[in-house]
C-alpha cells in the first residue's frame, strides 16, 4: 500500500500561486479560494483522495477564476466539512499504521517462536552421534531454558493466538471487500479424500453383462464455499459418474478433460453443476453463441478514469484457481476462430498456460482444473437438423477432451418419479406426463417435430396444472407455444393420443 507524504505535499502546494491553486480546484469540480491557505489546504485534500496529481497542480494554467459567490455562512460550512473529510483520512490513514504495527509484532513473536523451535532442533541433530544419555540431558537441558515448569505453553499459544486474531480482525474491519476476496481466494485449498460412495449414490451398475461397483474409489473434497449449490434429487447416470470421477482423480493435477453431448434437456449442465456440487469445488460457466468473442471470456483492453488497463474475462480468472471445474455450455454455436486461443488451456500438459496478447503476461493453469463441454453435438456438428448453428469444431480442440459421454433421458419411471418429486404432482399424473414425452420424442426422432420437449416444459406444465390450472391451457403455454407454429398439430395430436382427460383429472386427485 503507498502512503502519501501529507507534510512533503503540503509544503509543495504552498509554494504554488494562488491562482494556479484556483485553476486546479475549479478543473476538477471545486469552487476557488481567496484566502491562500484554504486553497492548499483543499488542493492537498483532493491530491489525497485522487481527484488530481501534484504534477497535474503544477501544470494548471493561472486563471482569473474568482472565489465563489456563495455566501459566506455556506462557505465557511463547507471548509469545515472539507476539514473533516482530511482529518477522517488522516486518522484512516493512522489507523492503517496501527493495524500494521500490530502485524509486524504479531510475525516478530511467530518469528521468534519458531526461531526457537528451530534451535531445539539444531541440537537434537547435533546430539545424534551422543550417548542416549548425552542426548536426553541436553535435549531436557534446552527444555528448561525455554519452558521452565512455572510457564504456561497452552496459555502462551492461546495469547499468541489471541493476538493474531485481533490484528486480523482490525485488518478485517478496515480492508475493503475486495481485498479480503483476494486473500481468500489466494490462500491454498483444504482438501480431502474420500469414497465415492461416501458422498454420490448408486456406485454401481452392469455394462455387457459385468457389474462395476466403484464406492470404494478415492475422490477429493476441495470444501470451497463458492461450490455450487447442492440439488439432493439429481440422478447421475452410475457410468457417466465413474467416468467422470477417474477423469478428475491425477496424481500429477492433470485432470482429463470431459465432453458432454445428447439432446437438450438430458442434463447435461446439471451433472457438472451437482459434480461442483458434490465436490465442493468452485465452478465457472460460459455461455456460447456465434456473437461471443475472444475478449468475452479471455479478457481485453478496457478505459477506467481515462487509462487503458487489461482486465481478465471469467476463464482467465478460473484457471488461476486451483480445482476450479470450467463449463463451456452450447461451445457448438461458437466460431472456431473465437475459441482458439483455449486449445493451449485444455492442453493436458503441466505447461499448459495463456498469454495474454495485450500485455505479454503468461498465466498458468493452476493444479486440477478441468473443463467440461457440455453441447447438443459430440463436437461435429448436428446430423439431426434439430439444433440451427450447431458448428463442427476443429479435430484438435476436440481431442483436448479425454472421454466424450453421450447423455439420454432418463428412464420413464425416474423421469416422473422426478417430476412428482420436485412438483409436488401425484405419481400417476406424473407417469401420464411422461407417456406424452415419450410419443413427442419419438416424432422429433422421425423428423415431424424440431425438437423434442424439454424436462424444463415438462416441469413448467406439471406445476400449472398442480396450481390448478385449465390441463389443456397448461398444455398450450408450456409446451406448445415453445415451437414453431407448423409444429402445433403433431404437438397436438400426441398429447390428446396420451394424455385422456378423464383419467388425468383422476390422477391429478390422487
Amino acid at each position: 500500500m503507498i502512503k502519501i507524504n501529507l507534510q512533503g505535499i503540503e509544503r509543495q502546494v504552498s509554494l504554488i500561486p494562488l491562482a494556479v491553486l484556483n485553476a486546479a480546484l475549479v478543473s476538477v469540480g471545486l469552487f476557488a479560494r481567496d484566502d491562500k491557505g484554504l486553497a492548499v489546504a483543499a488542493v492537498v485534500q483532493a491530491i489525497t483522495v485522487g481527484s488530481i496529481s501534484l504534477d497535474q497542480v503544477k501544470a494548471a494554467s493561472p486563471s482569473t477564476v474568482t472565489p465563489s459567490a456563495l455566501p459566506l455562512d455556506v462557505r465557511k460550512e463547507i471548509e469545515t466539512i472539507s476539514q473533516r473529510v482530511t482529518q477522517t483520512v488522516t486518522d484512516t490513514s493512522n489507523a492503517l499504521d496501527r493495524i500494521r504495527s500490530q502485524e509486524r509484532n504479531t510475525l516478530t513473536l511467530i518469528s521468534e517462536t519458531h526461531s526457537k523451535v528451530d534451535d531445539l532442533i539444531a541440537v537434537t541433530k547435533k546430539a545424534q552421534d551422543d550417548s542416549l544419555t548425552a542426548v536426553e540431558k541436553k535435549i531436557n537441558a534446552r527444555l528448561n531454558k525455554l519452558a521452565p515448569p512455572e510457564v504456561d505453553i497452552k496459555a502462551i499459544k492461546a495469547s499468541i493466538a489471541s493476538e493474531v486474531r485481533s490484528a486480523f480482525d482490525g485488518f478485517r474491519k478496515t480492508a475493503p471487500v475486495a481485498t479480503l476476496e483476494e486473500i481468500a481466494s489466494a490462500l491454498p485449498p483444504v482438501t480431502k479424500t474420500v469414497r465415492a460412495g461416501d458422498i454420490f449414490d448408486g456406485c454401481f451398475y452392469e455394462v455387457y453383462g459385468v457389474v462395476t461397483d466403484f464406492s470404494d474409489l478415492p475422490v477429493q473434497v476441495w470444501g470451497d464455499p463458492s461450490a455450487p449449490a447442492l440439488v439432493d434429487d439429481y440422478i447421475f447416470a452410475p457410468e457417466h459418474l465413474h467416468q467422470t470421477l477417474i477423469a478428475l482423480h491425477d496424481d500429477n493435477h492433470l485432470p482429463d478433460n470431459l465432453w458432454l453431448a445428447g439432446e437438450r434437456g438430458t442434463g447435461k449442465t446439471e451433472f457438472v453443476t451437482q459434480i461442483a456440487a458434490r465436490l465442493q469445488r468452485r465452478l465457472y460457466r460460459v455461455n456460447f453463441d456465434e456473437a461471443l468473442e475472444r475478449a468475452d471470456f479471455i479478457g481485453g483492453n478496457t478505459i477506467e478514469q481515462g487509462t487503458v488497463v487489461w482486465k481478465a474475462g471469467v476463464i482467465t480468472q478460473a484457471i488461476q484457481h486451483a480445482g476450479a471445474i470450467i463449463l463451456l455450455d452450447e461451445v457448438g454455436f461458437a466460431r472456431s476462430q473465437a475459441i482458439a486461443v483455449l486449445h493451449s488451456l485444455c492442453e493436458r500438459s503441466p505447461h499448459r498456460s495463456l498469454t495474454v496478447a495485450e500485455t505479454g503476461q503468461r498465466i498458468a493453469v493452476s493444479p486440477d482444473v478441468v473443463f467440461f463441454c457440455a453441447d447438443n453435438s459430440n463436437g461435429h456438428g448436428d446430423t439431426s437438423g434439430n439444433f440451427d448453428g450447431v458448428r463442427e469444431k476443429n479435430s484438435a480442440f476436440i481431442d483436448r477432451f479425454g472421454y466424450t459421454l453421450r447423455f439420454d433421458y432418463l428412464p420413464p419411471h425416474q423421469e416422473a418419479a422426478l417430476i412428482s418429486g420436485r412438483t409436488g404432482l401425484s405419481a400417476a399424473a406424473a407417469d401420464i406426463i411422461i407417456g406424452f414425452a415419450q410419443v413427442a420424442r419419438q416424432k422429433a426422432q422421425a423428423g415431424l417435430l424440431t425438437q423434442p420437449p424439454s424436462l424444463r416444459q415438462l416441469f413448467a406444465f406439471a406445476r400449472a396444472v398442480k396450481g390448478g390450472f385449465p390441463v389443456r391451457l397448461a398444455f398450450v403455454n408450456a409446451v406448445v407455444n415453445k415451437y414453431p407454429q407448423d409444429s402445433e398439430g403433431e404437438l397436438i395430436g400426441a398429447f390428446e393420443a396420451t394424455v385422456d382427460a378423464t383419467a388425468f383429472a383422476d390422477a391429478l386427485s390422487q
